[in-house]
């Protein structure tokens, strides 16, 4: 979910990860992950900050050259829901929602330099890693209508790039993180979702995107569904 603002959110995807980011709350991630994670952002001591990925300080974290992005994406990005690494020096990318309209169409960029940027890099990731040719009609759902998805699993595939080069982190994993069962949501119970129910909505979405779970996992992109019953008991 992109949300700018910094501290303790008061409810849906921002602040469920949040929580999951305490310190008595980690095992509950670290479990479904497979591994001890070290967070970068979120984190409390840091007011909750999320970040860009070219900002300086998780640059520097993870190894990353200041230009690493220049002929990849524009310098604004955006800001991700959690960066953490994992005991096997993995590093990993959440992208947290906990009610379906967070999966929103892309907007246009100030200008069509910036646009073309984006669409070429994510076309050009998504041939190479998955045979999707480049169309009007593929730019139309991996450009446009899935961007918020899309975008991500590019990040995800240039950083398995660079990770040749860091001595931070050896492998990238994108998360897709959807929380089941958010109470926070109980003054619309239509946004309150199942685990079947999220599991529908996103093989829908791949199916048009022209991929599956099985060519996600190969590729080290995971879709976890989290029923926040587990934290909340």
């Amino acid at each position: 979910m992109s949300n700018t603002s910094i501290g303790l959110a008061k409810k849906g995807s921002k602040y469920q990860m949040q929580r999951l980011t305490l310190k008595e709350n980690l095992h509950y991630l670290n479990r479904k992950i497979g591994e001890s994670l070290t967070w970068l952002s979120p984190v409390k001591e840091e007011e909750f900050r999320e970040y860009q990925l070219n900002n300086k300080k998780i640059s520097k974290r993870l190894d990353l050259n200041e230009n690493a992005f220049i002929d990849f994406w524009p310098s604004r990005q955006s800001q991700w829901d959690g960066i953490a690494i994992g005991e096997s020096g993995t590093l990993y990318l959440f992208e947290a929602k906990s009610h379906m309209s967070e999966i929103q169409p892309g907007k246009e960029g100030k200008s069509e330099e910036n646009n073309h940027l984006k669409y070429n890099s994510i076309m050009l990731i998504a041939k190479e890693t998955f045979g999707i040719q480049s169309s009007v009609e593929t730019q139309n759902i991996w450009c446009k209508r899935y961007y918020q998805i899309s975008n991500r699993i590019a990040f995800q595939q240039k950083l398995i790039q660079l990770s040749k080069d860091s001595n931070a982190f050896n492998n990238v994993v994108m998360v897709f993180l959807n929380f089941v069962n958010d109470r926070t949501w109980l003054s619309d119970n239509k946004m309150v979702y199942t685990s079947d129910e999220w599991d529908n909505h996103y093989n829908c979405i791949l199916s048009q995107m022209g991929i599956n779970r099985e060519s996600l996992c190969t590729h080290d992109i995971r879709i976890i569904n989290f029923d926040l019953s587990e934290i909340d008991k």
